[in-house]
């Protein structure tokens, strides 16, 4: 099976978000429904599922609010499918790629700062984290009697005693990520000290066809 380096993942990213703004509607939904197939083969598990989710509800609300603004429906349509289509994108890398090779792509190939490239995968590293975090303390809680039933204001107050466990759990992380990257000697090294990722056959294919699609505006 032929691997695409991070690097031309990172290109075909970048060139989503261009061809939402300049293709045909048809080929942005069509795009998005390749994006769904690959993302689906690529990892098919409650947080992929519930990511999914989340967009197509944020989709929806956007498209929502753009309606009550005045916005005629073909254009919170079309707004909401090119929003979905760039987010999806970015899902489908960050499932099929390591975070790690995303970072040393940066800086080796597109001269990112280290340290920019760090908080970038850091951030990119937050939010699956956190959710873990969470259902740790969740499941911790509920073993001392935790319970979040009632209406919303006792289900507000109640995750007082889960936010509290979350915080210290994220400043005892934070600690120990400053003193390990300390104790490890981060800086302009970091990422050079590895090996790049050569560009393959499957790599220059798809760069090809990217260079296809992106001059479509040439075409007529």
């Amino acid at each position: 099976m032929m691997r695409i380096s991070a690097f031309t993942q990172i290109i075909v990213t970048v060139a989503v978000t261009a061809w939402v703004f300049i293709l045909p509607v048809q080929a942005v939904a069509t795009i998005l429904v390749l994006e769904l197939a690959l993302l689906l083969s690529i990892k098919r598990d409650r947080m992929t599922m519930a990511a999914i989710g989340g967009l197509a509800v944020f989709t929806g609300l956007m498209i929502l609010f753009q309606l009550l603004f005045g916005s005629p429906l073909e254009v919170a349509l079309t707004g909401g499918l090119r929003m979905l289509v760039m987010t999806m994108a970015f899902l489908c890398m960050l499932a099929a790629t390591r975070i790690q090779d995303i970072a040393q792509t940066l800086v080796d190939r597109f001269h990112l700062p280290c340290e920019y490239a760090f908080m970038l995968t850091t951030a990119l590293r937050f939010v699956p984290n956190f959710l873990a975090d969470s259902e740790i303390t969740l499941d911790a809680q509920s073993c001392r009697g935790y319970s979040n039933r009632g209406n919303c204001v006792k289900r507000l107050l109640s995750y007082v005693v889960v936010i509290r466990p979350l915080v210290m759990r994220a400043v005892a992380k934070s600690e120990t990520l400053a003193l390990s990257m300390e104790l490890k000697g981060f800086g302009s090294n970091t990422y050079k000290n590895m090996p790049r990722e050569p560009l393959g056959i499957a790599d220059f294919i798809v760069l090809a066809l990217v260079v296809a699609l992106s001059s479509y505006p040439f075409w007529k």
